[in-house]
């Protein structure tokens, strides 16, 4: 509760240090639906206080002629728009601070106990809400249960109601409709701000649950990129061992081993940097580049393939380019391994704002509808990784007549 309208680290409060809650939080920290329920009442409260003061004075002015002592009469209307200006000025401009609240009832307290020498005697004498200090004890009731916290806005009402009736002395029914009108008026502010708290508490708890959701779904995409890269490298080696492409202590086999461990390393580098660093934007790539490696990587223990490579220069992002080479190099591992051929073409082209890369070879084809469920090659390592970035993978093969692989992105 320290810090003062003017403060450099937080927006102004918009309701005076007697509306925070007792543990003494900052308005700042209150949600959105609190915080509109202040402005709202914050406007309400300024307008009040003007408007009652305005017609009050007007109400004043026309009873000055049967006025008992016409300079009071003056001096109370001076004090009442003099104190509507500087309230209103100072509210909108900075939001009130307690002092303006406290002040507020205490203009209002002494306009009552000065009650019979600022109207007629016929007006003193008539029912509730017939002369211009009742209205301003009125709006000042229903203010105070805005700007303090309870139960000092009904301390207010009592304060106020008491000196109405020391300041008009006798029987009358104006004190008690002042504090039913507090009465009132508190319990409605008490429910708008439980109603405003309770919406907070909802979009908190719809906040977190996307939040949980959106790393939830980060954490998942994260787990299948580093099985996708696990399909490419770890288990296409041990299929290989397993179908005897390579032998158990071949010169193949610890060359694909050192290339698979460097992979897994990379991955436990990676997930702590982004850790560290908070995911920082990666900075953009040239495809070309990123797509040479993978067209002339080392493809140990699988037979030699020769790739007719062209690239336009495209700068695309860093992941989108990492996810591009990545789906070819699968693509040319896939030529090497099943196509039974020895040739195949990689191209590159700008498309717009993205770029379209083909991989074609003219061997022995397949059809992708019979691949089984369980091989993750096509399926993960090009189609999937296409598709966490944005991006579209498609496939056209037949037996006999080659196959064409078309990365799009965006998709």
């Amino acid at each position: 509760m320290g810090r003062t309208p003017d403060s450099a680290t937080a927006a102004p409060p918009l309701l005076p240090l007697l509306l925070l809650p007792p543990s003494g939080a900052a308005v700042s920290a209150q949600g959105p639906a609190v915080r509109s329920l202040e402005r709202q009442a914050l406007l309400v409260t300024v307008v009040l206080r003007t408007s009652s003061a305005a017609v009050a004075a007007v109400v004043a002015l026309l009873g000055l002629g049967s006025a008992a002592s016409p300079w009071w009469v003056l001096s109370g209307v001076a004090a009442v728009l003099v104190w509507a200006g500087l309230f209103g000025v100072r509210t909108l401009r900075g939001g009130p601070a307690g002092r303006f609240g406290a002040g507020d009832v205490v203009v209002c307290v002494l306009l009552c106990l000065l009650h019979s020498r600022l109207v007629p005697p016929s007006v003193l004498t008539a029912s509730a809400g017939t002369g211009w200090i009742d209205l301003v004890a009125s709006v000042t009731v229903l203010n105070a249960q805005c700007f303090l916290r309870q139960p000092h806005g009904l301390l207010a009402t009592v304060v106020i109601a008491s000196a109405y009736t020391a300041g008009a002395p006798g029987v009358r029914e104006a004190p008690v409709v002042l504090l039913l009108q507090g009465l009132l008026s508190a319990g409605m502010f008490v429910l708008l701000r439980r109603a405003a708290h309770s919406t907070d508490a909802v979009l908190v708890a719809r906040a977190e649950a996307r939040a949980n959701e959106a790393a939830g779904a980060a954490a998942r995409a994260d787990e299948r990129d580093q099985q996708r890269r696990l399909h490419d490298t770890v288990l296409a080696t041990l299929t290989m061992v397993s179908t005897g492409a390579i032998t158990e202590y071949s010169d193949v086999l610890r060359d694909r081993a050192a290339a698979d461990l460097r992979v897994i390393r990379a991955l436990g580098a990676g997930a702590d940097d982004a850790a560290d660093s908070g995911h920082p934007a990666a900075p953009p790539t040239r495809l070309d580049a990123a797509l040479r490696t993978a067209v002339f990587a080392a493809r140990p223990g699988l037979p030699p393939l020769t790739v007719e490579f062209r690239a336009a220069p495209v700068l695309l992002p860093g992941p989108v380019a990492t996810a591009l080479a990545d789906a070819v190099a699968e693509a040319l591992t896939n030529v090497a391994r099943h196509a039974g051929t020895t040739t195949a073409r990689v191209g590159a082209r700008e498309v717009g704002a993205g770029a379209v890369v083909e991989v074609l070879d003219g061997g022995s084809g397949f059809d992708p509808a019979t691949v089984p469920a369980h091989r993750r090659g096509l399926r993960e390592s090009v189609t999937g990784r296409m598709a966490a970035v944005g991006g579209n993978a498609s496939v056209e093969s037949r037996p006999g007549a080659g196959t064409r692989v078309t990365l799009r992105w965006p998709g």
